[in-house]
């Protein structure tokens, strides 16, 4: 944990074929996801993700965006502002 950004947010893992633009498993720590422009693919939503990828141990890769079902982002939080 950085002391100046607060504690990481969860590791949410996604199979190869609930996101694109990649291949394997893609474990990453969302920190924004585009809920205003979804994209149809498949009969279902999709959406613009973006955050940090990490490794099975937790390092950090680096910054990255996907595309991910919309169905497996269903726990996460809404970007809302007050």
């Amino acid at each position: 944990m950085d002391a100046n950004r607060g504690p990481n947010r969860p590791v949410s893992h996604f199979a190869e074929t609930d996101y694109c633009y990649g291949t394997g498993s893609l474990a990453l720590r969302i920190e924004r996801v585009d809920w205003n422009r979804p994209v149809q693919r498949d009969g279902e939503n999709w959406y613009e993700v973006e955050g940090v990828e990490v490794t099975a141990d937790g390092r950090e890769i680096g910054r990255r965006q996907a595309l991910v079902r919309g169905r497996r982002l269903s726990t996460l939080p809404r970007n809302t502002r007050s």
